[in-house]
């Protein structure tokens, strides 16, 4: 046959009759020549069959195919080494008319949404949307079989993502777990962290959340004497103008209470204050802080705390002290006479006790014997005064000289009622105050054994609090009143229990059930009432007869009040109801939708018997259960059309072609297809979704609900906006962690622990998280995609920073920093991390072939077919080895059925071996011989270890990193595999992030303002 005429492609004529020719007179007589003596007949080689192509169309039909034929022209494997080769110029024509069909194809459809099959949520997305739903990290999908990836890698497609029988009927158990997690509160619905189908899981969170709000409020005294000093020395510190308040934000303190300790270390002109005794010393120490420059923060915090320590301790010893009234017959720990005394204790926290105080001519303090506890249930007054007695005895601050005690005393009181010996208890056990035992007992009474809880926070509320965070703790308390019922089940179990003691029974004992009224009835509980007063009666002690009277009526009036509210409640749980499945939709419920949610509600109560709150519960495990929910639908019909978006083909709302696609006729159909822009509400999804693996949140949704989402300004906005939110960690973890191949790493179990012990399950995590740390750190400050690679930082904690040689990190396993010059120590970017060095190792070896092979495919993007069966495997003990890896692995590309293929690998394999199998930094392999890691890579360059990488990929391959990113992104965004007619958008992508220095951002905004991306194909099909 004679030579292959070239490729001549005539820019006059129309592109489809020059493609055409170019097949008949080129391509054709090259496949005839060089092709099909093995891909042919009926048993064609790979099962490719080239003779079967006659024609452009035939090539179009099968293009995949193409582009394989392509690849393999272009990598100089085919024809196979032995047969005749093309001429280089002819391999390029064919070549080149196979990338021009490719491209106008692509034109010619460019901009298709194409088939985005309707999908249920994956288990991350499912639970990312609950964590968010309900604002606890549940987790309901741990039992869940693991999602399968699609061709591109990522598990968010509904290519893989389908629903089986069985994995529905795990779908209902997670729903069930999820609402019972749910908890009524007198406004709406909440979740907590575990299941609240008793009292006690009810009392437990709300009790909990009542000593976290305490446990966040700033109440510790050295962070003021900290603010209070950078406000003196505002000046010196390049602050001029700040202000006290503005100092107490910055430093989160109360702006409330810096005042008043401003005001007590004597800065302000208010001489009132008596300088003496304590005020005089506590002024002494502050005026004693070095001033800036000349000392360290460190320093001064240490000086401060030094300060508050002298503070806790005089109040300490200064403290009110109270006891029971006393009534003959009954133990001072009768809850009417116990709650007296803890009322007095609340009054007084800004008070000081003048016995306290003791003159210098006084006898020294005799402190009797402090008693042991004697049982259960005895009053510990004794044992508390002694020990009271003890401290002060040994406090050299509270000796007054002669003459003195009327200044001294005003002195105590005014620090007394600036500093509270306790802004709030949180925890009291049955010897309060004495706190020495009998630990864990939170925000309790201290009623022996039976319930009962206190509030005891006024300081709190008085001096740190402002209007809202007191509104704040007062619903909480409110919430835990009605969640956990404390004071109607207290009194029930104080009614069996302990009420026999008016009757002379003793204090363990109760009352009979009343025949013909509810325990907690208000005649029950003012006969018991009355029982107490004429058993106090005797005693003559106005004080316990006003306690009691107190006490009784109290409870009374709490348990009438949490009836009321119950009743106030069901029709606000119906809203909050109404709410959750709104957002759980990810758009506004139709009326349709809300008439049949409060329906079925309704039928569980009146045809289920369920009580209200079951049927609250069972009504979420409905929402939970719908598709509306737990499927991605929005890509394939328009759930809920926004009245307000008739205006979304006006000039500045984004359409269903994009520049990439000019020049069509019906601004509505895209390569033949018709196509739909999403809604707003559709669009946040999608969005959510890409960016968060997530429910829109509120914002997003108010946006949606505005009808401007479309708008490419806005649309670019709230992506900027989310990609800086902490969620956006969730795209690190979703899609970085399925890029890189490391999503499962935590579960890794391949490394030989007794030959590699550092390798535990804390250096495991950490190995895990610092790829997800580096890929956040690009996403939420807009950083360079360059930086996986060159970049010469990594984020490290102190477990890492050991294994990688760096300087100690001080804290616990999750206080991590980023380390810039990570490159002096072997690492930065993603190449060198542990984490892939590991995964890429078979344990007690290196393993060059993984890890080369992870670089290119995962890296660069190259297609590398699976190895061939029965390849023979390497030894899998390096120690045991007679020849070092290298050596062997020439070996093994003596076989030219794997040189092909090692060839565009191993090299990079080998210049890590450096790196040890758990990734640490080595000279001698396992055996002990040197290792060597000078390579040199296909197609030029050559250099030693991962430096060498880093220059062959700058120099060759960089596009290549930047195409394969682009492409993967692109299609984790679209939740598709990509196709042919996406590869416009790939090009304007690519050329995006060249004139911006490759920034993340850049890449999102043509991903999301794409017609891929904003519309999706009309159920109506082709044109």
């Amino acid at each position: 046959m004679g030579a292959v005429a070239p490729l001549c492609l005539d820019a006059a004529q129309p592109a489809h009759s020059n493609l055409d020719a170019g097949f008949d007179q080129t391509v054709r007589p090259f496949v005839t020549t060089y092709c099909i003596g093995c891909h042919s007949g009926t048993t064609p080689a790979a099962n490719f069959n080239l003779k079967a192509y006659s024609t452009k169309a035939d090539v179009v039909e099968d293009l995949p195919h193409w582009t394989a034929v392509m690849g393999r022209l272009k990598a100089e494997q085919m024809p196979p080494k032995m047969m005749k080769q093309p001429p280089p110029e002819v391999r390029k024509q064919v070549i080149a008319w196979i990338e021009s069909v490719r491209d106008s194809e692509a034109r010619k459809n460019a901009g298709d949404p194409g088939v985005v099959l309707a999908r249920r949520l994956s288990n991350a997305e499912y639970n990312y949307t609950i964590k968010d739903l309900t604002g606890v990290d549940i987790r309901p999908t741990k039992e869940f079989p693991v999602d399968p990836a699609n061709t591109a890698g990522f598990d968010n497609s509904g290519e893989s993502l389908t629903m089986s029988p069985a994995l529905l009927t795990k779908y209902l158990q997670a729903a069930r777990e999820v609402s019972n997690h749910m908890a009524l509160t007198p406004d709406g619905i909440v979740f907590a962290p575990y299941t609240m189908l008793v009292e006690t899981d009810r009392e437990k969170f709300a009790i909990q959340r009542i000593v976290d709000f305490y446990k966040r409020q700033p109440t510790d005294y050295a962070d003021y004497f900290q603010a209070a000093w950078r406000y003196k020395y505002r000046a010196a510190l390049k602050m001029r103008k700040v202000t006290l308040t503005q100092v107490a934000e910055t430093a989160k303190v109360s702006p409330e209470y810096l005042p008043m300790i401003w005001q007590m270390l004597g800065e302000t002109k208010d001489k009132t204050l008596k300088e003496a005794g304590p005020i005089a010393k506590l002024r002494t120490m502050w005026r004693a802080l070095p001033p800036p420059p000349g000392a360290s923060e460190e320093d001064v915090r240490a000086k401060c705390v030094e300060m508050r320590d002298f503070v806790v301790r005089i109040r300490k010893d200064t403290a009110m002290e109270f006891a029971a009234p006393v009534v003959k017959g009954l133990p001072p720990t009768s809850q009417p006479l116990m709650n007296w005394k803890l009322r007095q204790f609340a009054a007084h926290r800004r008070d000081f006790d003048t016995a306290a105080l003791r003159m210098d001519s006084d006898p020294p303090l005799v402190v009797p014997e402090i008693p042991k506890y004697p049982g259960l249930g005895r009053e510990a007054a004794p044992r508390a005064a002694a020990l009271m007695l003890k401290s002060r005895a040994s406090d050299p601050d509270l000796v007054v000289s002669t003459g003195e005690r009327q200044l001294y005393e005003a002195a105590f009181a005014q620090f007394a009622h600036v500093f509270p010996d306790a802004f709030y208890i949180s925890e009291r056990g049955r010897y309060y105050p004495d706190d020495s035992e009998d630990k864990g007992r939170l925000l309790s009474a201290g009623y022996h054994n039976v319930m009962g809880y206190f509030r005891d926070d006024t300081p709190l509320m008085e001096m740190i609090l402002d209007e809202q965070g007191k509104k704040d703790l007062d619903k909480l308390w409110q919430e835990f009143e009605f969640m956990g019922d404390y004071t109607t089940r207290t009194w029930v179990q104080y009614f069996f229990n302990q009420s026999g003691e008016v009757e002379g029974h003793g204090r363990e004992s109760g009352s009979e059930r009343p025949s013909d009224k509810a325990i907690s009835a208000t005649p029950v509980v003012f006969g018991l009432r009355d029982a107490y007063l004429a058993k106090a009666a005797p005693s003559d002690n106005p004080i316990a007869m006003d306690a009691i009277r107190y006490h009784f009526e109290l409870v009374n009036k709490t348990m009438r009040g949490v009836e009321q509210m119950r009743t106030d409640a069901e029709p606000k749980h119906l809203d909050a109801l109404l709410r959750f499945a709104s957002r759980a939709y990810r758009r506004p419920l139709s009326p349709a939708e809300s008439q049949d949610l409060i329906q079925y509600y309704h039928s569980l109560r009146e045809k289920g018997g369920l009580t209200h709150e079951e049927a609250i519960r069972d009504t979420i495990v409905s929402i939970l259960m719908s598709p509306k929910f737990d499927y991605r639908i929005d890509l394939i019909t328009n759930s809920a059309p926004n009245p307000r978006e008739s205006g979304r083909h006006t000039k500045g709302v984004l359409r269903p072609v994009s520049s990439i696609t000019p020049g069509k006729a019906d601004s509505g159909t895209i390569g033949g297809f018709k196509v739909t822009p999403l809604s707003n509400y559709d669009l946040a999804s999608r969005l959510s979704y890409f960016l968060w693996s997530s429910m829109p949140d509120d914002e997003l949704l108010a946006r949606a609900a505005k009808g401007d989402l479309q708008k490419p300004e806005v649309l670019a906005a709230e992506a900027r906006r989310m990609l800086k939110d902490e969620r956006a960690r969730d795209l690190a973890v979703e899609f970085g962690g399925n890029w890189l191949g490391i999503r499962q790493f935590e579960e890794i179990n391949t490394v030989d622990r007794e030959r590699f012990p550092s390798f535990d399950n804390d250096l495991r995590e950490a190995m895990y998280e610092e790829p997800i740390r580096l890929m956040e750190n690009v996403i939420r400050t807009d950083g360079s995609l360059l930086d996986f690679i060159y970049g010469k930082y990594t984020f490290v904690n102190p477990v890492l920073a050991k294994h990688y040689g760096m300087p100690e990190v001080k804290g616990g396993n999750d206080t991590w920093v980023r380390v810039d010059d990570a490159d002096k120590y072997g690492r930065g970017g993603v190449l060198p991390m542990a984490a892939f060095l590991t995964l890429n190792a078979p344990g007690l070896r290196t393993s060059p072939v993984k890890r080369g092979n992870w670089v290119v495919q995962r890296v660069i993007g190259e297609k590398i077919p699976p190895p061939p069966p029965n390849v023979p495997e390497l030894p899998q003990d390096e120690a045991k080895s007679d020849l070092p890896i290298r050596d062997m692995l020439a070996k093994h590309r003596a076989n030219p059925t794997c040189a092909a293929c090692h060839a565009r690998f191993d090299s990079f394999g080998l210049a890590f071996e450096g790196y040890g199998p758990i990734g640490e930094k080595r000279e001698k392999d396992l055996a002990g011989r040197p290792v060597d890691t000078h390579v040199e890579f296909p197609g030029g360059g050559e250099g030693d270890g991962v430096a060498a990488i880093r220059n062959f990929i700058r120099e060759h391959r960089e596009n290549d990193f930047v195409d394969n990113f682009s492409r993967k992104l692109f299609a984790y965004s679209l939740g598709r595999s990509l196709m042919l007619s996406d590869e416009p958008a790939i090009e304007q992508m690519r050329a995006a992030l060249a004139a911006d220095h490759y920034r993340f951002d850049s890449l999102v905004q043509i991903i999301i303002t794409s017609p891929q991306f904003i519309n999706r194909r009309s159920p109506a099909g082709r044109d």
